[in-house]
């Protein structure tokens, strides 16, 4: 007859990193478990180190259940850094154990299969004041008299940080990020095996976000012309290879199933340029699809990936979903020069114009009463400028002219302006 030895399962909260070509694109960090840290409430960062529930599963051979059980609060056990839980096994017979934590229920799952095919649902998408859902197995352990065996603990959602590099923008270019979301950031995760949505119906329509205040590192230098970053979270979304594209500009689905099921971020801000502005509560928006590279949709459970947005030249360079400047107004100008009322004496050549933007707006200068009133016309000649948007004036006795100015749209502006002669 078997023997059963007392087991200390340890647990240990680790991060890792797939091995990726482009180093720069996600980046590995460890992290140990502190019991004390405080359980953060809703619509605040997470505590990726928080564990304050266990459910640890142990299936014979057979891939039926030996032992289940739900530990929280008081009755996990920490001791330097780890959570440690208590069991009996038979020595030389395999086994496979598997634990979930942060659930914040005991989970009803009878069977192997029945826990590698369970899915945890979100409520919210920012949904961690008891900590992150995380989980760890081992499969076909034999006690062989150990004191202990360490499972680490695997976050099954991913760390996005994300900061802005503006270095080649324009001069006259400023933008100021109001909000960062998680776009298609799905509502439910396998705590097993690999995870994926499938559907438009297991995505939240708004993810994980963050907004004023805690955006303000977007828009602060680190260093010259590159922010400070921020970061949002999402639960694995391996959607794999979908695209041909070499370039990131092609990274976009024009329809179709997969646009609603691929993870991507969304910036919004305000925008000013000499050409280009935003108006508050309408913000210039950037989106863009995570993965390894512009064909790859791939979001993997416990990594920190590391994404830097470079604005380049006006920062509107595309068209489309990229970039939505569907809200963007063109900055314009109208100013009549050198004033509505003017004084000059007869023989003097007067110059009256409008600064207008944008330059190519259609324009209009009437010299009022020129056309049909001959009187007027005994007063002055007159020049339209080269650009249009103005007009010298000849005079050659005392009176008055008066002249009409308009800009179309999307100007949508207009004056008179008098020239006394000989006042």
């Amino acid at each position: 007859m078997r023997r059963a030895g007392v087991l200390l399962v340890v647990l240990s909260l680790m991060i890792g990193c797939n091995s990726l070509e482009r180093e720069d694109q996600r980046t590995c960090t460890v992290l140990v478990l502190d019991p004390e840290g405080s359980a953060p409430t809703r619509s605040t960062l997470p505590d990726e180190s928080l564990v304050s529930d266990i459910n640890l599963f142990i299936y014979n051979s057979e891939g039926l259940l030996e032992e289940r059980r739900f530990l929280s609060g008081r009755r996990l056990s920490v001791k330097d850094g780890t959570v440690q839980l208590k069991t009996s096994l038979l020595r030389g017979v395999p086994y496979d154990i598997f634990v979930a934590a942060n659930i914040g229920y005991a989970l009803p799952l009878l069977s192997r299969k029945d826990i590698e095919s369970y899915r945890y649902h979100l409520a919210y998408p920012d949904e961690y004041t008891r900590g992150m859902p995380m989980s760890a197995h081992l499969d076909g352990y034999v006690n062989e008299g150990e004191a202990e065996v360490l499972l680490p603990l695997v976050r099954t959602m991913a760390r996005i940080d994300v900061n802005i590099d503006r270095t080649k923008l324009d001069s006259d270019v400023t933008f100021q990020v109001t909000s960062v979301h998680v776009g298609n950031g799905p509502s439910s995760v396998r705590l097993f095996g690999d995870s994926r949505a499938e559907s438009a119906t297991q995505v939240f329509a708004g993810g994980f976000s963050l907004e004023g205040r805690q955006v303000q590192a977007l828009n602060i230098d680190q260093a010259p012309g590159v922010s400070g970053s921020v970061s949002l979270y999402l639960p694995e979304n391996l959607q794999g290879d979908l695209l041909t594209t070499d370039d990131e500009r092609g990274k976009v689905f024009s329809e179709g199933q997969l646009g609603k099921v691929c993870s991507y971020l969304e910036i919004r801000g305000s925008y000013h340029s000499n050409s280009w502005h935003t108006r508050a509560g309408e913000p210039l928006v950037y989106r863009f699809y995570l993965g390894d590279g512009p064909g790859n949709f791939d979001v993997f459970r416990n990594t920190a990936c590391k994404v830097t947005v470079h604005l380049e030249g006006t920062g509107l360079g595309e068209d489309g979903w990229r970039i939505d400047k569907d809200r963007l107004i063109p900055e314009t100008r109208f100013s009549l020069h050198p004033a509505a009322y003017n004084e000059c004496r007869s023989g003097d050549d007067f110059h009256l114009w409008c600064d207008v933007f944008p330059a190519d707006v259609d324009f209009e200068i009437e010299p009022v009463a020129w056309d049909d009133d001959e009187s007027v016309r005994r007063l002055y000649t007159f020049d339209i400028d080269p650009d249009g948007h103005g007009l010298t004036i000849h005079t050659w006795k005392g009176g008055s002219v008066m002249v009409y100015f308009k800009a179309g749209p999307p100007v949508n502006r207009d004056t008179l302006a008098i020239v006394v002669i000989d006042p």
